[in-house]
């Protein structure tokens, strides 16, 4: 059982590919949510630059980062990664972006068991916005690594997240755990829906748009 899903961890992490900016077939807008200080800009900064801080400024409204991989063997994807400030006051920003979200990540700190209920707020909150693009987000558990200070079991989160309707993954911004195979999952599932509904509207406003590729 761990060996294959090593070899599954292996080969999402083959498949992930960095790329220029003019090589992309598809853009797909993504957002981050998540109570403040759960690490929404640790991993976002660990997936686009490969870096981590300890210590980061809090982000103001929202903030947005792009990164390229390779969702599918033929399809090359550009991720506009949103990543949305936690504090309550900026709430409404964040939904009205949502929209134009074809999916993202609900990150919550596995070692603080309120943000796991501010997932859940948050989503009720959102539940219109929401009605058309719910599977396309993961909800994540963040700072995996902080295993003594944990106040989330593992089954406890996979529980919430299938009463939720979501898939559920883990990760360490911090030890780079599971940030790019959780982007490619993500990217993956929105790549099929997108290619099943082939007739799917393309623009700004539905969040996907259609490049080429060199």
């Amino acid at each position: 059982m761990g060996q294959s899903g090593s070899r599954e961890s292996a080969d999402l992490r083959h498949r992930l590919r960095r790329g220029s900016l003019k090589k992309f077939i598809w853009q797909f807008r993504v957002v981050l949510v998540g109570d403040s200080a759960v690490g929404k800009t640790s991993i976002v900064l660990r997936l686009t630059e490969g870096t981590f801080c300890e210590i980061l400024q809090k982000t103001i409204g929202v903030d947005y980062y792009i990164y390229i991989l390779e969702a599918m063997p033929t399809v090359r994807v550009k991720l506009q990664v949103w990543d949305t400030a936690g504090e309550k006051e900026y709430r409404t920003i964040t939904q009205s972006h949502l929209q134009t979200m074809l999916g993202g990540l609900l990150v919550f700190d596995l070692t603080r068991r309120r943000t796991l209920d501010y997932i859940r707020n948050w989503l009720n909150e959102a539940s219109e916005a929401l009605e058309l693009s719910h599977r396309n987000f993961i909800l994540v558990g963040n700072k995996s690594d902080l295993s003594a200070e944990r106040q989330v079991p593992r089954e406890e989160a996979e529980l919430a997240a299938a009463e939720m309707g979501l898939r559920y993954a883990e990760t360490s911004a911090k030890e780079d755990e599971n940030i790019q195979d959780v982007f490619l999952i993500l990217a993956s599932s929105i790549a099929e829906v997108t290619e099943v509904k082939g007739g799917i509207q393309r623009g700004r406003e539905t969040g996907i748009l259609l490049g080429s590729i060199m």
